[in-house]
């Protein structure tokens, strides 16, 4: 897959909804690259936590648009993009074309998974003194942003279980099935090709040994 041209397929939704172990997942099983956008942040500029406290939302912000006007020209990529990139238009544009999902799950199945994973390293929450309120009130302010892609809800899916629901929602991810299938397929036609311009090879020279006998 590497030397073909396929769309990037691009995660956004809200924090704990699965983005960057999905999209590795998904880039694991398509030969695609796998590019975590707070990850990349991270290890040019520091983590984010650090970022906020020197510059605050907004140059995380510039960052974060910054690395997708880098990333997003490129194909072949699966990208797991932070909760909030699509808050700007400019990062809109700078994906059209790429296959866009926004991942989901019930607000209650969200504080459950960040509250799990810590949320210091998640400066939007780290300083609530109410993490439920707050994930619902984020929740509400990104909805239009949100809403603007096919929506898969992971609630209570495992990581196969949503990528078999990204790919009925129409993303271009072949089974493991499917992509045997079709290797096996372009190998015997392969072979079928490469037998007949052999016969055909042996023909012409037969033609031509024939007329200079003659």
């Amino acid at each position: 897959m590497a030397d073909e041209q396929y769309p990037n397929i691009v995660l956004t939704g809200f924090m704990g909804t699965g983005k960057s172990v999905v999209g590795q997942r998904i880039a694991t099983m398509t030969g695609r690259t796998f590019v975590d956008i707070d990850s990349e942040i991270t290890a040019r500029h520091g983590s984010i936590p650090e970022i906020f406290a020197k510059g605050g939302e907004e140059q995380f912000r510039q960052l974060e648009n910054e690395m997708v006007a880098e990333i997003a020209p490129k194909r072949n990529q699966v990208i797991a993009t932070g909760g909030g990139t699509f808050l700007d238009q400019d990062n809109v544009v700078a994906f059209l074309g790429a296959e866009v999902f926004t991942l989901t799950a019930d607000p209650e199945e969200i504080e459950r998974r960040v509250t799990a994973d810590g949320i210091e390293g998640r400066p939007l929450l780290a300083d609530s003194d109410d993490v439920s309120a707050t994930i619902t009130s984020l929740l509400a302010e990104r909805s239009e942003a949100y809403g603007k892609f096919t929506a898969v809800d992971t609630t209570g899916k495992s990581v196969d279980g949503v990528v078999d629901a990204l790919r009925d929602a129409g993303a271009s991810i072949a089974s493991p099935e499917a992509a045997a299938d079709t290797t096996d397929t372009k190998a015997k036609t392969d072979q079928v090709l490469y037998g007949v311009l052999a016969i055909t090879i042996v023909i012409a020279i037969v033609l031509l040994v024939l007329v200079l006998t003659f």
